[in-house]
């Protein structure tokens, strides 16, 4: 009888690790990975640039742990115009080609579509930029739906 009470409890302890290991993969993964909020609901700043990178669910964090963002897309770009800002801690300019002191800006885009991007392509990109904090979203252009206004398209 005992040892009949030791594998129930066993099978039972397994059942909960990997109930717990599902739940957990759900609140840390899942909810972080292109969730349709953001930090902030208006735009402020647009941007036109040469695409140097593209990559596919990158990764951002903050200094906690447990504070990150899955981005669909995130695209790093040289700027080659600042076309509208509404902040002036930005450190830029409208014509000019430098935000926060950098002539480089990061774009995290979490629309559900696939946008078409290459190497060397001129894009134009509006949405909500964050410069020095600790959190994931930190130095990334957000491009996500629920901030008004944002986008991202090819240059033609």
């Amino acid at each position: 009888m005992r040892k009949q009470s030791w594998i129930i409890i066993a099978v039972v302890a397994a059942g909960l690790v990997v109930a717990g290991a599902f739940f957990l993969n759900q609140e840390l993964v899942v909810k972080h990975m292109y969730p349709q909020d953001a930090l902030h609901r208006d735009a402020n700043l647009a941007v036109r640039g040469i695409v140097t990178s593209v990559e596919r669910n990158h990764v951002t964090s903050g200094l906690v742990a447990t504070n990150y963002h899955i981005w669909r897309f995130f695209v790093r770009l040289n700027i080659t115009e600042v076309l509208w800002t509404s902040e002036e801690y930005l450190n830029s300019s409208v014509g000019g080609c430098v935000v926060f002191g950098s002539n480089s800006i990061c774009v995290g885009y979490d629309y559900l579509d696939d946008p078409q991007l290459a190497l060397g392509q001129e894009i134009e990109c509006k949405g909500f930029y964050l410069g020095v904090t600790d959190t994931a979203y930190s130095f990334v252009l957000t491009v996500a739906p629920s901030i008004n206004g944002s986008y991202l398209k090819p240059r033609i």
